[in-house]
């Protein structure tokens, strides 16, 4: 089927682009974007998702509140015909008005608790990680590239009756695509369990995972790294940039870590990263948490849809909505709709952040999944 995108001159494959080169059900191309005020008492998250292989379009946006309730909304349809945008389900929409530097995401309110008007305006340039790709059992079961973003954030943010304006919050974004574990609909099972929920877990080969990614503004210096090790301390992933103002960004040569844990749980009270750089600087990253960190089942990620099935799954052909939340007002346990009490497995952290006394945001996912001795797990 011809698409808009079909008159461009940037093919890769003898396919139109409403097709991807690969015929592994699991691939995804997704735009993620987030932000919150200082304080983490008030934040979103919302993201778009093509799943071309599957025939679905998802959508998520979510909501915090006073560090009590995370409100959500999850949206799906078939996606074929495709739509002339790749970037709307519903009334969740993402506008890319100037590429890398300008772009807003807009939940027009409806039959939900919440809705928002958010313009990310970039404050560095994109970073293009360092590609995902791992093997396990003998077939290819990670292969993804990212790019991650830093920027502010301006709009306004409503959650049952309140209203929040959002004037130069710290915000970021990120837009990965390529074929993960724990997507598309079902895993594959080859004989060696992954982390359940979390896809970078199944790149420890069943030891557990250890997962940090930090990206932070401080002043006029901003980065974004991210190291993966399994339960038993073993690196397997480490990458990240730092820039001071408009610099060329520095690459980081390794990252060491000093965790702190909210006691009984796994979620961190405060974090140090020790980021040695290509050019024999070092960059001493001291993180709090602040606020509470995402569910993200609630964006149907960790098996978040009602029928525990996760993302990417054919559901409807026309445009359907969960819409739920979840009582945070714990550091780690999660009361559900229901009821019941969770301890979901894919927690990102908002933070506050310090580099040598100067004071900034960052946006700290940390998962500590499966035995973790050094950590007393």
């Amino acid at each position: 089927m011809l698409t808009p995108l079909d008159e461009t001159l940037h093919h890769q494959a003898p396919l139109t682009f409403d097709h991807v080169h690969t015929t592994d059900h699991r691939f995804y191309d997704r735009q993620l974007m987030g932000g919150f005020r200082a304080d983490g008492e008030i934040a979103f998250l919302a993201g778009i998702t093509m799943f071309k292989n599957m025939n679905v379009l998802e959508g998520f946006a979510m909501v915090q509140a006073k560090s009590s309730r995370q409100y959500n909304v999850r949206m799906t349809r078939q996606l074929r015909p495709m739509p002339d945008s790749d970037a709307r389900i519903g009334p969740l929409s993402l506008t890319i008005a100037e590429a890398f530097h300008d772009l807003s995401y807009i939940l027009a309110a409806g039959d939900y608790p919440i809705s928002f008007e958010m313009n990310f305006r970039a404050a560095a340039p994109p970073r293009l990680e360092h590609p995902h790709v791992s093997r396990g059992d003998g077939r290819l079961h990670t292969n993804y590239l990212r790019y991650n973003q830093l920027g502010r954030i301006s709009g306004h943010i409503v959650a049952d009756t309140d209203c929040y304006e959002a004037q130069d919050w710290f915000g970021w974004r990120d837009h990965s695509w390529g074929v993960r574990p724990g997507v598309g609909g079902f895993e594959p099972m080859t004989g060696t369990a992954g982390g359940g929920g979390v896809a970078s877990a199944s790149r420890t080969g069943g030891k557990g995972l250890f997962l940090v990614h930090a990206g932070f503004q401080v002043g006029g210096a901003s980065g974004a790294v991210q190291l993966i090790e399994d339960g038993e301390g073993k690196r397997i992933y480490t990458e990240g940039e730092v820039r001071d103002g408009a610099g060329d960004p520095v690459e980081v040569t390794g990252i060491d870590h000093d965790v702190k844990f909210k006691p009984g749980t796994r979620v961190f009270d405060r974090i140090r990263l020790d980021l040695a750089l290509a050019n024999g600087h070092s960059v001493p990253l001291e993180a709090q948490a602040v606020g509470r960190p995402w569910v993200y089942r609630g964006g149907g990620f960790d098996g978040g849809f009602n029928d525990g099935q996760g993302q990417g799954v054919w559901r409807s052909r026309d445009l359907a909505f969960e819409i739920d939340s979840y009582d945070i007002s714990d550091p780690e346990k999660v009361v559900m709709p229901d009821g019941s009490i969770a301890t979901p497995r894919h927690r990102e952290q908002l933070a506050v952040c310090a580099i040598n006394g100067e004071t900034g945001s960052a946006y700290m996912p940390m998962f500590v999944i499966g035995p973790q001795p050094r950590f007393g797990f």
